[in-house]
């Protein structure tokens, strides 16, 4: 795939999206555990699909607001892992040049927001980009991400509310991933589906099965075409699950080990793969060519990142300070 370039909405390719990011962060979690990464270390492992998805379903002037457990985002627009062990590892030539948190990144240029909080305050932000942007002329749709927790906050109901009355055409997606933290989501809502409080707003809502990523992708598919031509709104509420705590800090033991099962036996990328399978869209001789090339780009690309340098000490002021 390209960077900065439409993918085209090929399930391999798709299926592609998964497999780099679950590598990536594979990778991320032991060097975590080896001391290497500055600040806390978060993954979307098991919940790579809706990222994924998303990207696919966009074009190249669509913007997006992804949040800590949605790095297929950051891989489906262009991010290749050079670029984001960079990051992570907070090196001189990362995005933020060692200068922020690993997880306040993007790329304006490929439509993504930089994360400022996974509670919220990045779906006003992308709410307000969008009109921004059509205005200007530009077809452009939105995708803010946000999670079962943090559809209880203010922001989250200003926003959708905001795009609702003013036909802002955003694709809000709630990973209903069972946990906000520690806090499972009977003691965050009553309503049976999250998807169930788009009437309240005036808008649709859907449900989706957040593993399966080929039907997701039609879904989403579908979604961005239609709120292209006629503007507005649309929740979509998905249905999955994170394999690992809150961050690797988090042991996760508040979480019932028949819960997760049942969801790492439809592991998102398994589920795509055997898909695709069954249908004869990817032989045996292509998947295994497929990991082994990914597994292989993914660990050149750590082993390159770790000998670069670490930021300058005298060059700490650069950049806080506007020009007089």
């Amino acid at each position: 795939m390209n960077d900065r370039t439409r993918p085209n909405r090929d399930p391999v390719t798709l299926l592609r999206i998964m497999m780099i990011s679950r590598a990536i962060e594979e990778r991320l979690i032991r060097l975590y555990h080896q001391g290497k990464v500055y600040g806390g270390a978060y993954s979307g492992v098991g919940q790579e699909a809706p990222g994924a998805a998303a990207c696919l379903a966009g074009e190249p002037h669509d913007l997006y607001a992804p949040l800590i457990r949605n790095m297929s985002v950051h891989v489906g627009r262009g991010a290749g892992p050079h670029h984001l062990f960079r990051q992570w590892l907070a090196r001189a030539s990362s995005p933020t040049r060692g200068r922020d948190g690993n997880i306040h990144h993007g790329d304006l240029s490929a439509g993504v927001y930089p994360m400022i909080s996974h509670l919220g305050a990045m779906l006003p932000v992308v709410t307000g980009g969008v009109m921004a942007r059509r205005r200007r002329g530009i077809p452009c749709i939105g995708f803010g991400f946000i999670g079962d927790g943090g559809s209880s906050t203010g922001d989250f109901h200003e926003a959708v509310n905001f795009a609702a009355v003013f036909d802002v055409p955003v694709v809000f997606i709630i990973e209903d991933n069972k946990f906000a933290y520690s806090t499972p989501t009977s003691r965050q809502f009553r309503c049976a589906n999250l998807a169930d409080r788009a009437p309240g707003y005036g808008i649709e809502g859907h449900r989706a099965d957040g593993n399966d990523a080929l039907a997701l992708l039609d879904l989403l598919a579908r979604l961005a075409d239609d709120i292209r031509a006629r503007p507005r709104p649309v929740l979509v509420a998905v249905d999955t699950m994170r394999m690992r705590g809150h961050g690797e800090h988090d042991d996760f033991a508040y979480a019932p080990r028949e819960l997760l099962e049942s969801y790492r036996a439809r592991d998102p990328i398994a589920v795509c793969r055997d898909a695709l399978l069954a249908d004869g869209r990817l032989t045996d001789e292509q998947w295994h060519a497929l990991e082994a090339s990914i597994r292989t780009e993914v660990d050149q690309a750590a082993r390159e990142v770790a000998a670069e340098p670490a930021p300058d000490p005298r060059t700490l002021l650069e950049g806080v300070y506007a020009p007089s």
